[in-house]
């Protein structure tokens, strides 16, 4: 199911609307398992189920490495990481643990690897253990380095296909999805919330729950006045001859600990294709994945904000890299030679393209956990990184706890 065709409203008022792709779907989802019979609609402002960020990923699983002990995201991966996995079980949806390989390229980068391994394990990641290099090159025989550990729990799966299956399940349920129906603003009221939608278009819920990824900070208004959505663009690589050939699950770098962002990693998908990427360079434009594309509006919101010029000040040679990294493969080969030494330029195609929303505050600092906000009868989510995906059916849990308690308050 590609297409879901816009319907009409199943009714002037429901209990529950959902503003949203993936995180978004599976709340509706788990609503409606816990609560049979609860009048909800889904609405979706393209007119197909998944279109941004939730299908221009690599759709790694991720098993919790990174991710502060004790935050959302530590906790909602590890319990989204076995929904998921129980979902794609239970629909037939494929889903391979390949693993993941870790790698430090040189002495320096060891503390962090070790730093890195101790989150990892106070995350309760399975199977976690350390590699010396021999050990390395035959797990991942095109990498090498001075030492990795290795997660036999990371996996892959095609997040637009469970997101598919999530909207097919929740019109099953007896809910209702309204594709081609952006949302221009949500407001409290005093029975419930209003969501208004194209050509004048309303729909009253008692609730509102808003996962508006790229449009986040726009939808959440004044709850979310200390957040700025920017974009970050990642070009993706696809690799090819017998570098792909030789590469049997994911291949990470040691990230840098300052940024949210995860490095320029290789990870053999679900499809059989072999990408490398993402870089993180800013884009502006929120929904136009042209190279160059640039919206007005969008680059205005990102450039006039002061947050951003105090980040881009303290990160130039980060920013240059990137740069780099979007213009020139010769540039990417080169960062990916450290820890898979035999790649060159013309391993690399350029693939597409991913946007995506990354939330930062007014001193330039990136958020890097999960966000959520209440709002009267609305729940925002104004932040929703990567891992958002794997821990997408637990944050649709959190999510509709929350909703459970707001219920019982009115």
């Amino acid at each position: 199911m590609n297409d879901i065709p816009a319907q009409p409203d199943p009714s002037a008022r429901v209990d529950v609307v959902v503003v949203g792709g993936i995180i978004g779907l599976a709340t509706a989802w788990q609503m409606l398992t816990r609560r049979p019979g609860l009048q909800l609609v889904v609405v979706d402002a393209e007119p197909t189920i998944a279109a941004h960020q939730t299908s221009h990923n690599s759709g790694v699983v991720h098993a919790g490495i990174y991710y502060a002990p004790g935050s959302l995201k530590a906790s909602l991966c590890t319990r989204g990481r076995g929904l998921l996995k129980e979902f794609c079980a239970e629909h037939g949806i494929s889903i391979d643990h390949n693993g993941k390989l870790v790698v430090a390229t040189s002495e320096s980068e060891l503390a962090g690897l070790a730093n890195l391994f101790d989150r990892a394990s106070q995350n309760g990641v399975p199977g976690l253990r350390r590699v010396d290099r021999a050990e390395l090159r035959r797990i991942e025989p095109v990498a090498d380095g001075v030492a990795a550990f290795h997660s036999p729990d990371t996996a892959v799966v095609d997040f637009a296909e469970v997101a598919r299956t999530l909207a097919a399940e929740i019109q099953r349920l007896g809910g209702s999805i309204r594709t081609s129906w952006p949302v221009n603003r949500v407001r409290s009221v005093a029975d419930g919330s209003i969501v208004d939608g194209p050509d004048a278009q309303t729909i009253h819920g008692r609730i509102t729950i808003v996962c508006g990824g790229l449009q986040a900070d726009r939808l959440a208004g004044d709850v979310a006045r200390d957040v700025r959505i920017l974009p970050f663009r990642g070009t993706w690589y696809r690799v090819t001859g017998e570098i792909a050939d030789g590469v049997r699950g994911s291949i990470y770098p040691v990230p840098d600990p300052s940024l949210p962002f995860l490095g320029v990693h290789v990870t053999r998908r679900i499809d059989g294709e072999v990408w490398a990427g993402p870089n993180a360079f800013l884009a502006f434009s929120r929904h136009d994945y042209r190279q160059w594309a640039v919206d007005p509006r969008d680059a205005v919101s990102s450039l006039g904000y002061a947050g951003f010029w105090k980040f881009a000040v303290k990160n130039l040679p980060t920013a240059w890299t990137e740069f780099s990294h979007e213009v020139s493969a010769r540039a990417y080969a080169a960062s990916l030679k450290e820890y898979v030494p035999d790649v060159l330029p013309g391993n690399l195609e350029r693939g597409p393209m991913g946007i995506r929303a990354q939330a930062m505050n007014a001193q330039g600092q990136l958020l890097d956990d999960f966000l959520v906000r209440e709002a009267d009868n609305v729940l925002h989510v104004p932040n929703a990184p990567s891992p958002a995906a794997t821990s997408s059916f637990a944050i649709g849990e959190y999510l509709a706890d929350a909703v459970d308690r707001m219920r019982a308050m009115t």
